[in-house]
């Protein structure tokens, strides 16, 4: 009983988050569950905790401040700023609508439907936000489907997938911060996995898209530099020869600074200002992320001491295998509950942990299926940001979307799979 009377302050969080969503749901409102911020609702969650926390006035203030400075929350914060710098500086010198023309060009008319996709894939992958690449590539998936190109909703749909495919890889996204550092996991094996699993679903998806892909259509592309496009390839060389994140991070804005002053005429003082800007846009999720930590902190022993009652229900049924399904059930739960998959991962990160070094899950498996799962449900949930994002640009129903973002659905079945014939001990 103690356990869950120690996850009060989480379920009252998820209880005014969840529960102003429904609300303005119910008035009407486009972006119902966006109304109240995460960081207001969290205050209150924070002040019971504090109440339920057995120990003088001093002592409280001393574990939420452990919390605050832990290490995990520290290193993530700082990488969520150096992420949003980078993806604001490449915005601003043009990148990322010198990839899109790229691939319009590119792109065969009879394979517009996949080369969306691959396009969305290969943004989000390289930027790091999903919410950004849909903002970026969904108009011009709607100018597509105006001119019968395909279906709205398919191609909707198409820019939603794509995007959440290259969210669950990106180095530099918000979810894969946060699982990687909530798992204390390396980066590169963690990747090695979401490449073999994303890239099976992506490849049957890509299928799907060309059996559905029935109309032609022609687009013309506006200008594009290849030049432009270079900062994200030297990001994800960086990032795949094992260097250190902040470093890859701080090279590529250098990097990405340095090619706008050739291209279009980038001054110092431009990156100075989009370096800001792009702290700036990390602000909410940081200090959330703080916030977090703070209430695990007051928290106490109560994640783990879920870990354990968990543990106990999984050792009557399975274990290995198992313990890797609750840990992505876990994860999916949370997603569902606050339509955002960074603080469900944030949420359900050191639960996860303590599961995981129970039954000697690798750090990057448990990281990956927090990943991939938060990241399936929050492509497919309709009141989801990114459902929600581009229904509002191709002016339909979000429940006219969710049937057709295939990649979530594939997504998901693939990862199951993949924990299911999995043997341990095996690497990947």
């Amino acid at each position: 009983m103690n356990i869950f009377i120690n996850f009060l302050p989480i379920l009252l969080f998820v209880t005014l988050y969840v529960g102003s969503g429904i609300y303005f749901s119910i008035q009407g409102h486009p972006s119902a569950f966006y109304q109240l911020s995460p960081l207001v609702a969290i205050i209150p969650a924070i002040i019971l905790g504090w109440v339920l926390y057995k120990g003088k006035t001093e002592e409280k203030m001393n574990q939420f401040l452990d919390g605050i400075r832990h290490k995990d929350i520290i290193t993530m914060c700082i990488i969520f700023l150096l992420a949003g710098a980078f993806s604001e500086v490449t915005k601003s010198i043009g990148s990322v609508d010198s990839t899109v023309n790229l691939a319009i060009d590119l792109i065969p008319a009879k394979f517009l439907l996949v080369g969306i996709f691959i396009t969305a894939a290969f943004i989000s992958t390289a930027i790091g936000t999903s919410m950004g690449t849909i903002a970026t590539l969904a108009p011009v998936a709607a100018v597509l489907a105006t001119q019968g190109a395909f279906d709205t909703a398919i191609g909707m749909a198409t820019v939603v997938g794509g995007a959440m495919f290259g969210d669950s890889l990106s180095m530099i996204s918000d979810t894969t911060i946060a699982a990687v550092m909530s798992q204390k996991a390396d980066y590169r094996k963690k990747l090695k996995i979401n490449v073999i699993v994303a890239g099976i679903a992506g490849a049957i998806t890509g299928i799907i898209l060309l059996i559905l892909q029935e109309n032609t259509a022609q687009i013309i592309p506006k200008e594009y530099s290849i030049t432009l496009i270079s900062p994200y390839l030297f990001l994800l060389v960086l990032a795949l020869s094992g260097i250190n994140v902040f470093v890859v991070l701080v090279l590529s804005i250098i990097f990405a600074g340095i090619i706008g002053s050739f291209i279009v005429n980038y001054s110092i003082f431009d990156l100075s200002k989009d370096i800001t800007t792009g702290f700036s846009s990390m602000n909410e999720i940081m200090l959330l992320s703080l916030m977090v930590g703070g209430l695990s902190g007051l928290a106490g022993k109560s994640s783990k001491e879920l870990a354990d009652y968990l543990s106990k229900i999984i050792a009557r049924h399975g274990n290995y295998k198992l313990a890797q399904f609750a840990i992505a059930k876990i994860v999916s739960v949370f997603d569902i509950l606050l339509a955002n998959n960074t603080v469900a991962i944030i949420f359900s990160g050191k639960i996860a942990k303590d599961i995981a070094k129970k039954y000697h899950i690798p750090a990057h498996y448990s990281a990956a299926w927090l990943d991939i799962f938060s990241c399936v449900f929050q492509g497919i949930i309709p009141y989801g940001a990114q459902i929600l994002l581009a229904s509002t640009i191709a002016g339909i129903s979000p429940l006219a979307i969710v049937p057709h973002v295939y990649l979530c659905y594939i997504l998901a079945a693939v990862a199951i799979i993949f924990i299911a014939v999995k043997k341990k001990n095996i690497s990947v």
